[in-house]
């Protein structure tokens, strides 16, 4: 019974962790937009641990730090949304929801962080 109950409540408590993030997403399109414009996010991917630069530029191209481009944009939903034009992932296309920490950016893909970053001008 005591396993029972302590399984329901890491259960109950996972789930309000996941609802809590959810709420926190950015989901204004117009402050989505202003806050990337014309700054640089510079953070790691969390499943490679490997780093990057990204620019987001008013034009609302991209580019990396080995020079890759890509197109961005915002969504309805206020998420940030990006198509790679060049290098190995030409044709990756993703929308992730972002949650702002101070000038600290997290970036989320179907619930699960997966990338942070901190925003520069």
């Amino acid at each position: 019974m005591t396993k029972t109950i302590a399984r329901a409540t890491a259960l109950t408590l996972a789930l309000l962790a996941g609802a809590a993030a959810a709420q926190d997403y950015l989901r204004d399109q117009t402050e989505v937009r202003a806050l990337l414009e014309g700054a640089t996010l510079s953070g790691v991917y969390l499943r490679s641990q490997s780093a990057y630069t990204l620019e987001f530029r008013a034009d609302g191209s991209l580019v990396d730090q080995r020079g890759e481009s890509a197109r961005w944009w915002v969504s309805d939903t206020g998420q940030y949304c990006r198509e790679w034009l060049t290098g190995r992932l030409a044709g990756n296309k993703a929308c992730m929801d972002l949650v702002l920490d101070g000038n600290r950016i997290h970036m989320y893909s179907n619930g699960n962080r997966v990338a942070e970053g901190e925003l520069s001008r």
